[in-house]
C-alpha cells in the first residue's frame, strides 16, 4: 500500500497495509484520534485504495484513484458540524437505502463518516442494521476522537485504528513545506501544543486564533497560584463554550506544569508556549504540587475524551487545581 505524503503512525500504516495488500478489506473500519491526527486523510486515503484498480493500492493514477481525489461517484462523504445531532435517524437510513444500491464504476461502495461521534444513539442503532450484515461490495469508514463515544454494539462491528500525534521532526518536516515563510520557532511552539497533531498545527496557521490561544493558557496558568480563586474562574471562563479552545488550552497548562517541573530541577529547555508562566510556577509551588497538578490536568484531559459535560470540566478544572496546589 502507498502512502503519499501521509507521515508517521506507522502501526497504524502497517495495520491498514496488510488488509489492503491481502485483499482483505474490512467492511467497517474506525479511525480514532485527536483533533488534526489525520483521521480524514487516512480515511480518504483508505478509500482511494479500495476503489483503485492498479496492484499497489492507491495509485494514485488511474481513472479510479484521480476521481477519489476530486469527487468519486462511489465515495461519499458524510461531515458532522460537530453537535451531537448534526447526523440524525434519518440521514442514516437514507444513507442505509442508498448503501442498497451497487457501485456505479468500482468494486467497492464506501461510505465515510467524518466525526461519527455527531451520530446521536438513534442513528448509531438505525447504522448498526447496515454494519450487522452489509453487502459484499459496502464499505464503511468511521472517524472520532474517541470510540468511547460510539455504542459498544458499533465498536465491536469495527477494525479499529488509533493515530497520535507524530514527532517534532516528521510535523516539522511537514510545515515547513506547507508554511516555507514561517519560523521555525513559531512552527516549532504550535506543533508541541497540538502533540504533533499536523492538521491542528496547521489549522492554527490559517487564522488569529493562536495568539488569543497563547493568552488564554497564559492566564490559566498564572491564575493557579492567584490568592484570590475568582482569578480561576475568569480565567477559565471563556473555556465552557468552546471546546476547541478548552481543549488547546488543557494541552497548553499541561506544558507549561511540565516546564515548571524542568525549570524547579534547575533545567533550562523549556517548550511550552508560556515559559515565564513555568518559571513562576516553579518558584511559588513545591515540586510535589506541580505533580499534583499535572496529574489533575492529565485526568481531564483523558475525562474530556471520554466527553464529559463541558461545564463540569471546567468546574472539575478549577476546584482540583486548587486543591492540588493548596489554595
Amino acid at each position: 500500500m502507498q502512502w503519499g505524503s501521509f507521515v508517521g503512525n506507522d502501526r497504524a500504516k502497517a495495520q491498514l497495509a496488510a488488509a489492503v495488500d491481502g485483499r482483505r478489506l474490512p467492511h467497517a473500519l474506525l479511525i480514532e484520534g485527536p483533533r488534526g491526527s489525520g483521521k480524514r486523510t487516512l480515511a480518504m486515503h483508505f478509500a482511494a485504495a479500495a476503489v483503485c484498480t492498479e496492484a499497489d493500492r492507491p495509485c494514485g493514477r488511474c481513472a479510479q484513484c484521480l476521481k477519489a481525489a476530486t469527487g468519486h461517484p462511489d465515495i461519499t462523504v458524510v461531515q458532522g458540524d460537530g453537535s451531537a445531532k448534526s447526523m440524525s435517524v434519518h440521514l442514516i437510513r437514507e444513507l442505509r437505502e442508498q448503501a442498497a444500491v451497487v457501485p456505479n464504476e468500482a468494486s467497492h461502495k464506501v461510505f465515510v463518516f467524518a466525526d461519527a461521534d455527531c451520530m446521536n444513539v438513534q442513528a448509531q442503532n438505525a447504522l448498526l442494521k447496515i454494519l450487522e450484515e452489509p453487502p459484499s461490495y459496502m464499505l464503511f469508514v468511521l472517524t472520532v476522537q474517541s470510540r468511547t463515544q460510539l455504542l459498544p454494539t458499533v465498536q465491536s462491528r469495527c477494525v479499529s485504528v488509533s493515530l497520535l500525534g507524530v514527532s517534532e521532526q516528521e510535523a516539522l518536516t511537514v510545515l515547513r513545506e506547507r508554511f516555507p515563510e514561517a519560523e521555525e520557532d513559531d512552527l516549532l511552539k504550535r506543533i508541541r501544543l497540538f502533540s504533533g497533531c499536523i492538521g491542528a498545527a496547521a489549522d492554527s496557521m490559517a487564522d488569529d486564533e493562536f495568539g488569543k490561544t497563547i493568552e488564554r493558557i497564559r492566564a490559566v496558568s498564572e491564575a493557579i497560584v492567584a490568592s484570590d480563586e475568582l482569578a480561576l474562574l475568569r480565567a477559565t471562563a471563556p473555556l465552557e463554550k468552546d471546546k476547541m479552545l478548552t481543549e488547546a488550552v488543557l494541552g497548553g497548562v499541561r506544558l507549561v506544569l511540565r516546564d515548571a517541573l524542568t525549570s524547579a530541577a534547575g533545567g533550562k529547555t523549556l517548550v511550552s508556549v508560556a515559559p515565564e508562566a513555568a518559571v513562576a510556577l516553579s518558584s511559588k509551588l513545591t515540586q510535589k504540587q506541580l505533580v499534583a497538578s499535572l496529574a489533575q490536568v492529565d485526568e481531564l484531559i483523558a475525562s474530556k475524551k471520554r466527553n464529559m459535560n463541558q461545564t463540569l470540566l471546567i468546574t472539575l478544572l478549577c476546584a482540583r487545581l486548587r486543591a492540588a496546589t493548596g489554595r
